[in-house]
């Protein structure tokens, strides 16, 4: 393949491990809590176990990715997760549907860090592409699921599931092919070590950044439906928040191209993480279909430039033989946040009695998150 044709074919794993396996589970579950009759105690469950798979794949990815090597880690955990995502349609059973998204959090992992770093020996503009492939998922879900519930019930999940793992298999492929055609950056032979101590910015900012973020991922469409009477009204704004957030996402890597490029500080990061923080807090000052949309193309536009920024920077500072380890101890950092993320926003909302509370909160973290960024400065 091209190098060109390599970024969008391996973005195939950004798409499974995040636009489907990820963000597809936040339009799902709530047809799996009406089928199931799930409490709020399991339906969370569902998505703790997803995060602490995750962490696990991070910080294993810390200790094995110099022995393994990216390309292994990654069409492994491509290998998972598409089987975790198919595999979900297949069972009623509570605990294999914890088993399964235990599974997709953990091999998403691995091809979420691997991915990225394997992006970063084609360049700057690959890390870019490879990351926005996650709106992929987002539109495809977006523009498909909400009606399905609303035509065929709750009862549907199953058929989301397996369609969706369908639809992963054909992406994996290609990104696993894309990838054995990519140069490993690792090696056993060559050091790891890297200056973390001048890293402690960006690094922090990351997982600020897990925290604030995922509360707008999981919570958003159930302030969306508390704010919705209408069922097909619902649907339809479902719907196009999801696949404006999809294709903003594919939109991304022409629309910050240019700050990105040759950028060695935290500025790329910082300015993502403001314009994610307008999207996330736009909803709550303008409370229509207007504020709701627009907040969508924001977030779209700037959720996924984030990781994309600290992969850049690690890759534009760091020797290459660090890379891996590197990117899995802020991903580790990162999932740590994700975890606690949606739990905060629920207890801090359930204190308040407003999600809407909880949802500020969320983005003055992501404020924050950009501030720390942005006082990254280059290493020596």
């Amino acid at each position: 393949m091209r190098p060109a044709a390599l970024a969008w074919a391996l973005s195939g794993g950004s798409a499974v491990a995040v636009g489907f396996a990820r963000f597809g589970y936040a339009l799902i579950l709530p047809a799996m809590r009406a089928d199931l009759q799930l409490n709020y105690a399991q339906a969370g469950w569902l998505n703790t176990v997803n995060a602490l798979g995750y962490l696990l794949g991070a910080v294993l990815t810390i200790h094995f990715v110099a022995r393994l090597g990216n390309r292994r880690l990654f069409m492994g955990g491509m290998a998972l997760t598409t089987f975790s995502v198919l595999a979900s349609g297949l069972t009623h059973d509570f605990f294999w549907l914890g088993v399964f998204r235990f599974a997709a959090g953990f091999g998403g992992a691995g091809a979420f860090i691997c991915g990225g770093v394997l992006a970063g020996v084609l360049g700057t503009r690959a890390i870019v592409i490879f990351f926005s492939g996650g709106g992929l998922g987002m539109l495809l879900t977006g523009a498909a699921l909400p009606w399905l519930f609303e035509w065929q019930g709750a009862g549907a999940w199953p058929a989301a599931w397996i369609a969706m793992g369908i639809i992963c298999l054909p992406c994996a492929i290609a990104a696993i092919r894309a990838a054995a055609d990519i140069a490993e950056p690792s090696s056993v032979r060559a050091s790891a070590r890297w200056p973390w101590r001048f890293c402690m910015p960006i690094l922090s900012a990351y997982f600020i950044f897990g925290l604030g973020y995922i509360a707008y991922m999981t919570f958003m469409v159930a302030w969306v439906r508390h704010h919705t009477a209408d069922a097909t009204l619902l649907a339809m704004t479902t719907s196009v928040m999801w696949g404006l957030l999809g294709v903003a996402t594919l939109l991304a890597p022409v629309l910050w191209a240019r700050l990105f490029n040759g950028r060695r500080d935290g500025m790329p990061m910082g300015a993502a993480l403001f314009v994610l923080t307008a999207g996330a807090a736009l909803p709550l000052v303008l409370p229509n279909l207007a504020g709701i949309w627009l907040s969508a193309m924001l977030v779209g536009g700037s959720v996924f430039m984030v990781p994309s920024a600290v992969t850049g920077f690690v890759k534009g500072n760091l020797a290459r033989p660090a890379w891996g380890n590197a990117m899995a101890v802020a991903t580790s950092l990162f999932a740590i946040g994700q975890t606690i993320g949606p739990a905060a926003c629920g207890w801090i909302s359930d204190r308040a009695g407003s999600l809407s509370f909880g949802l500020a909160v969320s983005a003055a973290m992501l404020l924050l998150s950009g501030v720390l960024a942005m006082w990254q400065k280059p290493l020596a």
